[in-house]
């Protein structure tokens, strides 16, 4: 097996070359999801505690730097007061595959996130993490092989808008137009939603990073499903569609995300309402099929009401860790 060379993030003129490997990799495991050059720069710089330079290493051959045939983006978080995770997402083109140079990436990449870690407070624990799609079938024998274990699933699935449920919206509860003036309310229900999730990072959901996810740019509120009781939020489905995806996919796939009941309103049919008027909003849109995705471990027996609502299971994620 031949030598790798790693080099670091050097500045914004490395982008081309990372979409290019970015979407080799991609398209070699059936991961057809649409990736710009904007989405390369915005995942750089929203990176979790390190810099491109810090955080994204690019491997090429040692006999021929200049040809890059890999690269790892680094970063890490704390889900929990007791541990830190160290995590790798890497990318490699197809044709190199079978020189089995994944590995030599993830060695590397562990080298890297001890240095990272041995920076840090000492924490009870610390695990390498990182995550596949269940066609990524070279990576989770890689991640398996360095001795990672999965810890966690998560469902994708489909419904087909052939036939959209009408499910009336239980007494009490109103829903109209999210206005600009709905948008916190919006954002206090999703920070309330995402802290019973698995592996929550509370500092995602500071009051201070309100203005970047006001920012968003796939936010679409005219097609959101938000109930309300008076002024208060009480549950919601984030609807949302992305042309350019649809375009480059050539299908036309909506994803009805976020959903959330807050609890006192729990247990009177609200999250199937809105999910049915989401699936409505799609298909008046003319979508063919709506996504989401699921906690397959989800307390609250998400995943049944999905699965009772007609949504099919199409593709698994696992989350792998490693002890540092």
């Amino acid at each position: 097996m031949s030598a790798l060379h790693f080099r670091t993030f050097e500045n914004e003129n490395d982008y081309p070359l990372l979409l290019e490997i970015n979407l080799n990799s991609r398209q070699a495991d059936k991961d057809y999801v649409m990736i710009t050059l904007e989405d390369i720069a915005h995942a750089f710089a929203h990176m979790d505690g390190l810099t491109p330079t810090e955080g994204v290493v690019i491997a090429s051959l040692a006999n021929s730097p200049d040809m890059a045939v890999g690269y790892s983006r680094l970063g890490w978080y704390s889900s929990h007061p007791d541990n830190c995770l160290y995590y790798q997402v890497s990318f490699l083109r197809q044709e190199y595959r079978a020189a089995h140079y994944w590995p030599l990436m993830v060695t590397q990449n562990e080298n890297l996130l001890r240095q990272i870690a041995a920076r840090h407070p000492a924490v009870p624990q610390r695990f390498f993490q990182a995550w596949a799609s269940d066609n990524q079938v070279e990576w989770m024998s890689v991640l398996e092989n360095a001795g990672y274990q999965a810890v966690r699933r998560f469902n994708n699935m489909l419904y087909q808008l052939n036939e959209v449920p009408n499910i009336p919206l239980p007494a009490g509860f109103d829903i109209h137009p999210v206005e600009p003036q709905h948008m916190h309310c919006v954002w206090e229900a999703q920070r309330e939603m995402n802290a019973g999730l698995f592996e929550n990072v509370a500092e995602d959901w500071l009051e201070e990073k309100y203005p970047a996810w006001l920012e968003d740019a796939s936010h679409t509120p005219h097609l959101w499903q938000v109930a309300w009781v008076g002024d208060q939020l009480a549950g919601m489905v984030l609807t949302r569609i992305d042309p350019q995806e649809n375009e480059a996919l050539q299908r036309k796939r909506g994803y009805t995300e976020h959903i959330y009941v807050r609890p006192p309103w729990r247990q009177r049919g609200l999250a199937s309402a809105l999910i049915a008027r989401s699936l409505q909003v799609l298909k008046a849109q003319g979508m063919a099929e709506a996504e989401l995705g699921v906690d397959a471990e989800n307390e609250s027996a998400a995943f049944k009401l999905y699965q009772s609502l007609g949504y099919q299971t199409f593709s698994v994620d696992t989350w792998f860790r490693k002890a540092m």
